[in-house]
C-alpha cells in the first residue's frame, strides 16, 4: 500500500497555534490541492483530535478541483470522481467523537473507526482492539485500499513514520510564523534520534504566490 501525508505548515513548522485551536494556515489554493490528493487516494485518515476539531467529510470537492485546474496549477491531475466513495478513517483511543453531522450524511463517505474502546457510531464500522499502524494498514488492505492519505495530526504522522509506513510527504509551506513551544508541529510524538531519523529526497516543488508546494519521497 502506498501511504502519503499532506499538511499545510508555517515557516516554523507549526500546523496550529499553541492554543490548539483549528486555524486555516493555507490559502484557498492549498485547500483546492488537498482535494486533488484526496481524489488520488482510496482512503483518508486522521486522528481523533483532528476529527473532533474538524468532523467533516474527507472527500474531494469537485468545485475545488475545477478551480485548481483552471488556474493552471502544475500538479492538478486526478482520477475521475464519478461513482466513487472514500474510506474516511479515524484512529481514536476512546471513540469520543462527534455522533452527528455532515461526515455521516455524505453518501461518498465510508466511515471506519479504529478504537481501543467499544462503542457505536451512526454510520460505518468500528474496529475494536489495540490500535497499531501495521494492524490498521492490514485492515485497510483487506478492504481494497491501495493509496492511503494521512492528513494529521502531528502525532498520527509521527506514528506512521516510526512504523516505516510513509512513502511520500506533501507539504505546503505557508508565509506565516506562529511560534509557541507547545504549538503542534507536522511531526510530533517522541521524536527520532538523529541517526535513525527518516531521510527524504525532494520530488518536486511548485511556487504559487508566497506558498511552496513540496513533495518529498521517504528513503526506505
Amino acid at each position: 500500500m502506498r501511504v502519503v501525508t499532506n499538511t499545510a505548515i508555517t515557516v516554523d513548522g507549526k500546523i496550529g497555534s499553541a492554543r490548539y485551536d483549528h486555524v486555516a494556515i493555507g490559502t484557498p489554493v492549498d485547500r483546492q490541492y488537498m482535494s486533488v490528493l484526496r481524489a488520488r487516494a482510496d482512503a483518508v485518515l486522521v486522528g481523533g483530535r483532528t476529527f473532533r476539531n474538524w468532523p467533516l467529510p474527507l472527500v474531494p470537492d469537485p468545485a475545488a478541483l475545477a478551480a485548481l485546474a483552471a488556474s493552471g496549477f502544475p500538479d492538478a491531475a486526478h482520477p475521475p470522481l464519478e461513482g466513487r466513495s472514500w474510506w474516511n478513517v479515524v484512529l481514536t483511543r476512546t471513540l469520543d467523537v462527534p455522533k452527528a453531522g455532515r461526515f455521516y450524511e455524505d453518501p461518498r463517505v465510508r466511515p471506519l473507526f479504529f478504537s481501543a474502546t467499544a462503542g457505536e457510531v451512526p454510520k460505518g464500522e468500528v474496529v475494536v482492539g489495540e490500535v497499531t499502524i501495521p494492524g490498521v494498514l492490514a485492515a485497510l488492505a483487506a478492504r481494497g485500499v491501495e493509496t492511503l492519505l494521512v492528513e494529521g495530526g502531528g502525532d498520527m504522522i509521527a506514528q506512521f513514520l516510526a512504523a516505516g509506513a510513509v512513502d511520500e510527504i506533501y507539504l505546503t509551506i505557508c508565509p506565516l510564523v506562529l511560534g509557541g513551544r507547545a504549538a503542534p508541529t507536522v511531526v510530533d510524538g517522541e521524536g527520532f534520534p538523529f541517526d535513525a531519523a527518516p531521510r527524504l529526497s525532494l520530488g518536486h516543488v511548485n511556487r504559487v504566490g508566497d506558498e511552496l508546494y513540496c513533495r518529498y519521497v521517504v528513503q526506505k
